[in-house]
């Protein structure tokens, strides 16, 4: 396996030219990568007007370690992954310290699908400490504590592995409040609840946390209605408190079980749908909303979308964003706008980094809950078996993280 490895990602003992770089050269501090020294107030932040530290020139490593997607259904762990290079210079090399685990992320590899080649690096979340930047990145310095979102057609930008390089626009401060492992649920679940609500289904993006809260205490009972349909999934907790905070009055669909944790997170209507049909699921809907619902989320399933637009208003402009995608062939009624969901476009679209500054922003304030985070030790090594945590599925509203 590691003679396959090496075939496909070069050898480990080829020197690596950096010189030839030009003017993105490594700038690193001279603290060693593998230093773990715990983070304090004293280091410099994103955003600090204190100095960053002196720059120095060193080799970099020959190699990391990663787990490697080296077929379908079949994963690798590896020592001979070349050290990632910068190869432009708005790019950003991130040291891991914690990945997020996501359905996408087995779902890929057991379907065959978001996988360009194999051997591959997977992984699309995480937190860190800034490692290395390119010449044009002026807004972060060696050792920012930061998160990031990344996209899967670029195997330096999986996050399976102990370095990743992304784009610059990519990568956001993490609070202080935050440890490395609470703020891995940001890349995936917490991005696409912001974005399918303030860029795909155009709801208002509140200006703080703070003044959203006063807008809905003076109305408190807000004309327009969202219903989320997955509202104790990651995605489905963000997307709640969001929507609230954006002046919407949310409706959720959860089981009983989680049904304590919805109303927790602000949803105005929780329907349970234990021992129900969809069908009856939506009966309780209209009897909230009557012809009114115009906006609707969905996180589950086809089966599930297709009854979000049995629930939208038979007649007024709506809108539904099918995060788990729509049954080919779905029919949709012709006043219904099915919302295109792709978060591919946080990477390729630059101006796409508002509603992450947006989110960063209302969670450093207090106000917007993290999911209960579950943590397993192990690093890279522990993945797979966190893999198939997910897969079999009933997390409880819990987010599945490793810490590296």
């Amino acid at each position: 396996m590691l003679r396959r490895l090496l075939s496909c990602f070069g050898d480990e003992n080829t020197p690596r030219n950096h010189a030839s770089q030009g003017p993105d050269t490594y700038f690193t501090s001279s603290v060693s990568p593998k230093d773990d020294a715990p983070y304090s107030s004293s280091e410099t932040t994103i955003g600090s007007s204190k100095s960053p530290p002196t720059p120095q020139i060193r080799d970099p490593p020959r190699s990391i370690q990663a787990l490697c997607v080296v077929a379908k259904h079949t994963y690798g762990m590896t020592n001979a992954i070349p050290y990632p290079s910068i190869d432009n210079s708005n790019e950003v090399m991130i040291r891991i310290k914690a990945v997020g685990l996501n359905p996408i992320d087995w779902k890929s590899v057991d379907y065959n699908f978001c996988m360009p080649s194999f051997p591959w690096i997977g992984g699309r979340e995480a937190t860190g400490v800034v490692e290395a930047v390119g010449s044009n990145v002026h807004h972060l310095a060696i050792g920012d504590r930061v998160w990031t979102s990344t996209y899967y057609r670029d195997r330096r930008a999986g996050t399976f592995q102990e370095v990743c390089v992304v784009p610059q626009h990519t990568v956001l401060p993490l609070p202080e409040s935050l440890s490395f492992e609470s703020g891995a649920c940001l890349g995936v679940a917490a991005l696409t609840a912001a974005m399918t609500l303030w860029k795909w289904l155009a709801a208002n993006m509140p200006a703080s946390a703070i003044r959203s809260s006063l807008i809905v205490a003076h109305d408190s009972e807000p004309s327009r209605y969202i219903l989320i349909w997955g509202g104790s999934t990651i995605t489905g907790q963000f997307a709640i408190q969001l929507a609230k905070l954006s002046g919407l009055q949310v409706i959720t669909v959860t089981s009983a079980k989680t049904r304590s944790l919805a109303e927790r997170l602000g949803a105005a209507h929780v329907i349970v749908r234990d021992h129900k049909s969809n069908e009856d699921v939506i009966a309780e809907i209209r009897a909230i909303t009557g012809d009114s619902l115009d906006l609707a989320i969905d996180i589950v399933g086809n089966a599930t979308a297709a009854s979000c637009l049995q629930g939208l208003s038979s007649s007024a402009p709506s809108a539904l964003a099918a995060l788990a995608f729509l049954k080919d062939g779905q029919d949709v009624p012709s006043n219904v706008t099915v919302a295109p969901v792709e978060m591919k476009r946080f990477i390729i679209e630059t101006d796409n980094r508002m509603y992450a500054e947006k989110l960063i922003q209302l969670i450093g304030e207090g106000t917007v809950l993290l999911p209960d985070i579950e943590v397993l030790g192990g690093g890279l090594a522990s993945i797979e078996q966190g893999l198939s945590v997910l897969r079999a599925g009933d997390m409880g509203g819990r987010k599945l993280v490793v810490q590296m």
